[in-house]
């Protein structure tokens, strides 16, 4: 019986780690939306302010270029986060399921697609927020 709960208690420790994985893979990624969130938001606040009427005595503030390249910084810093944060997990995974010798389901893949779409999708947002918008 102590074998059979020896087994028993391996085998979920190893699930816990894997667990823990996928929420340190979470963390990051939800960093990571909120990097290109702020990003965007960023950008948009310079369109509201470039588009403020001014008075004749103040010149006016222009703010657009630099908050479009603020913006676009900080989703790039959130493509790179997520990138990082994938390849990390997918590293991370594929070793400890070959030195470890167990089932990870398709949660391995799961998590890297995610994050590989989440990295195309901030680059796409970058393209727009720097050449398509006004």
């Amino acid at each position: 019986m102590s074998d059979e709960h020896q087994e028993t208690s391996l085998e979920l420790s190893r699930k816990l780690v894997v667990l823990a994985a996928e929420r340190t893979l979470s963390a990051w990624i939800r960093t990571a939306l909120s990097l290109m969130a702020l990003g965007f938001v960023i950008d948009r606040f310079g369109l509201i302010l470039h588009r403020l009427p001014t008075s004749g005595a103040h010149s006016p503030l222009y703010p657009r270029m630099l908050s479009t390249w603020g913006g676009s910084i900080l989703v790039g810093m959130g493509v790179l986060m997520t990138l990082a944060a994938g390849i990390r997990y997918l590293h991370f995974a594929r070793g400890y399921r070959n030195q470890r010798s167990t089932t990870l389901g398709p949660s391995l893949h799961m998590g890297a697609l995610f994050a590989l779409l989440l990295a195309a999708f901030g680059t796409a947002l970058i393209v727009l927020l720097t050449a398509v918008l006004p």
